[in-house]
């Protein structure tokens, strides 16, 4: 996910022109995002397990929770393809550093208690929440919370919340949302795609109070996704 940046990094001063950023450059503001990403990422870790574990939850794929600096560049060069009228310092990656939180909702309502007890601790750490998506609705093809938070030192990160049967409706159905987002997709067949992934979810049981406005944070907007028309 990206954003315009509203205070860009000062150690990833590019040149100002738009869209004229060159290969070497979207490399070197690439690895700038890696070593401030190795600057906040262990210690956020350490405390993200804790949070976790006292909840009775626990950290899924720790092991993704860096982008790549290939992963990285390549990104950044998407970005600045499809918006010429960007320049480099205008944008902002918010999944350089990204985890996922496990959290049964047992007993009912510990997964929505939970998410807003971290969320607050998070802040009281010092962290910004910036955004808070709320996926629970029923009838569409993804389910889970999905929150950017933007750390002391201005790094954006990005943290969602699952059940593991979330979890797994969304491992289960991730191909089929990789291609129905394909520019090359005919609309059939996004439709089709669409209409089988909401099957999966069908079947994920909605934690209690999930849904209730406000619930989790003042930011939370509660996301409704529609079927492809």
């Amino acid at each position: 996910m990206t954003t315009k940046s509203s205070n860009p990094p000062p150690s990833m001063a590019e040149p100002e022109e738009r869209g004229k950023a060159t290969p070497a450059e979207i490399k070197a503001r690439a690895k700038a995002y890696m070593r401030r990403a190795g600057i906040l990422e262990p210690e956020l870790t350490k405390k993200l397990v804790a949070m976790s574990a006292a909840r009775g939850g626990k950290m899924y794929k720790l092991e993704y929770r860096r982008k790549s600096l290939k992963s990285t560049a390549r990104k950044i060069h998407k970005i600045l393809t499809e918006n010429p009228e960007l320049r480099l310092t205008d944008i902002d990656i918010e999944d350089i550093v990204r985890y996922t939180m496990l959290i049964e909702d047992q007993p009912a309502g510990h997964h929505n208690r939970s998410v807003a007890e971290v969320l607050k601790a998070l802040e009281e750490m010092g962290h910004t929440v910036v955004k808070v998506k709320n996926y629970w609705p029923k009838g569409d093809n993804y389910s889970g919370i999905n929150t950017v938070l933007r750390a002391p030192a201005g790094l954006t990160w990005e943290l969602q919340f699952h059940t593991q049967a979330s979890a797994d409706a969304n491992n289960s159905t991730r191909e089929m949302y990789e291609e129905m987002r394909l520019v090359t997709t005919t609309l059939a067949r996004r439709q089709e795609l669409f209409d089988q992934m909401s099957a999966v979810w069908e079947s994920v049981p909605i934690p209690l109070g999930i849904l209730t406005p406000g619930s989790l944070h003042v930011r939370e907007v509660v996301k409704d996704r529609q079927r492809p028309e």
